[in-house]
């Protein structure tokens, strides 16, 4: 494309990031708006580094795409996940291709990388240019919402306590670990250190909950509260104490202390693949609405799928 620069993301960024989202969820609502403390808060996040994957496309000074990357490590398998953001003025003109190009470029040519990115099954412009070049649907994100629980805590075994955590960072040790174990046979699975873990328990609106027995943390949940929506981010339990309802006994004290209610719903999202947990989740009361899709493709065959779609 004539004039089009591909270079990183800048601090100066910010607005015209802003901008573009309110651009791209004008055509496209599932994308969804972003405010500048939002992307702020988000580049920060660990596993983005600052945004030091992140490329934009600029013409005629404006920034009219954007490319969020980052680069995970699932038990020695290498995943770069990615998102597109494009001015839908300047679709169809080659900024996606070239976006994505210069993610290819990150990493080693003959590495056995491979990419996923997430389409809402609604977006029809973004499940079309994700197939023209060969990504495969492996699963989907269920989001889900609950406005009312309808169903009771389970009764658990003497001497196991679910409570809310006072002090959430004392308690990243046991988090991330919990994490890294419970999380880590699924497809978007990144490990976490204990330092990531802190950082994100100390971010504005975290609020934790944890199971124990009289030795040890066995799960927690962890979920972000805002004033019109409670998120539930994670419920995580110690594969070894699972199937003893200790994940519906946190997810119920979690959100029951909560106040979910038609004013400040609940809302969560469950891999199409974790039919136990999508099952619990709809026994509280939580119902579908929307499916993201997640595609996948190796690097090397994104090669070629994009030296044949020039």
């Amino acid at each position: 494309m004539p004039d089009l620069l591909i270079r990183s993301l800048r601090p100066g960024d910010t607005d015209a990031i802003v901008n573009l989202y309110d651009a791209a969820s004008a055509r496209d609502t599932n994308i969804g708006p972003i405010t500048a403390a939002q992307w702020t808060d988000f580049v920060q996040r660990p596993h983005n580094q600052g945004g030091q994957d992140f490329r934009v496309a600029v013409q005629d000074n404006q920034l009219i795409g954007l490319a969020e990357s980052s680069l995970r490590d699932q038990d020695g398998r290498q995943v770069r996940f990615f998102k597109l953001v494009i001015d839908p003025s300047r679709r169809r003109q080659g900024v996606g291709t070239a976006l994505l190009k210069e993610l290819l470029a990150l990493n080693a040519p003959d590495s056995a990388v491979s990419f996923q990115t997430l389409a809402a099954s609604d977006w029809p412009d973004g499940l079309a240019f994700l197939e023209r070049l060969g990504f495969l649907h492996i699963e989907s994100e269920i989001t889900m919402r609950c406005s009312s629980l309808s169903a009771q805590a389970p009764a658990l075994s003497d001497g196991i306590v679910v409570e809310r955590s006072a002090t959430p960072l004392y308690l990243a040790t046991d988090v991330a670990r919990l994490h890294n174990a419970a999380f880590a046979s699924d497809v978007a699975f990144r490990s976490y250190s204990v330092a990531e873990m802190e950082q994100i328990l100390a971010e504005k609106g975290q609020v934790l909950w944890v199971v124990r027995d009289r030795y040890r943390i066995l799960g927690y949940c962890r979920m972000e509260c805002e004033p019109g929506l409670i998120w539930l981010e994670q419920i995580a339990i110690d594969p070894n104490h699972q199937s003893r309802g200790l994940g519906m006994a946190l997810a119920y004290g979690a959100l029951q202390a909560a106040g979910v209610d038609r004013g400040r719903p609940a809302g969560l999202n469950v891999s199409s693949v974790n039919g136990t947990a999508r099952s619990m989740y709809q026994k509280l009361g939580f119902a579908i609405r929307r499916e993201v899709r997640r595609y996948s493709l190796s690097q090397l065959d994104l090669i070629g799928r994009m030296a044949i779609a020039r």
